[in-house]
């Protein structure tokens, strides 16, 4: 992996599916993180629809072995 994605925890609803359309749309890579698996995949399939490129993972950001999997499927897949 040799480019920036941003990490958005949350960004199957609310603020953090704002943000992370709002950083596709500045032509960022997004990872999609969220507990919700659809509404992560929800939000990927709004920034791939409008030409961007992002990626959704189940995170739990309470729980470390978690947020170490989510990343590392980042790092894997982007």
């Amino acid at each position: 992996m040799t480019q920036r994605v941003a990490v958005v925890t949350g960004g199957g609803r609310g603020i953090g599916r704002q943000i992370a359309l709002a950083l596709a749309a500045d032509e960022r890579v997004v990872a999609v993180a969220d507990l919700r698996a659809t509404e992560a995949a929800d939000t990927v399939e709004a920034i791939t629809a409008a030409g961007g490129r992002a990626l959704a993972i189940t995170m739990d950001v309470t729980n470390s072995d978690s947020v170490h999997q989510g990343l590392h499927a980042v790092i894997d897949e982007l």
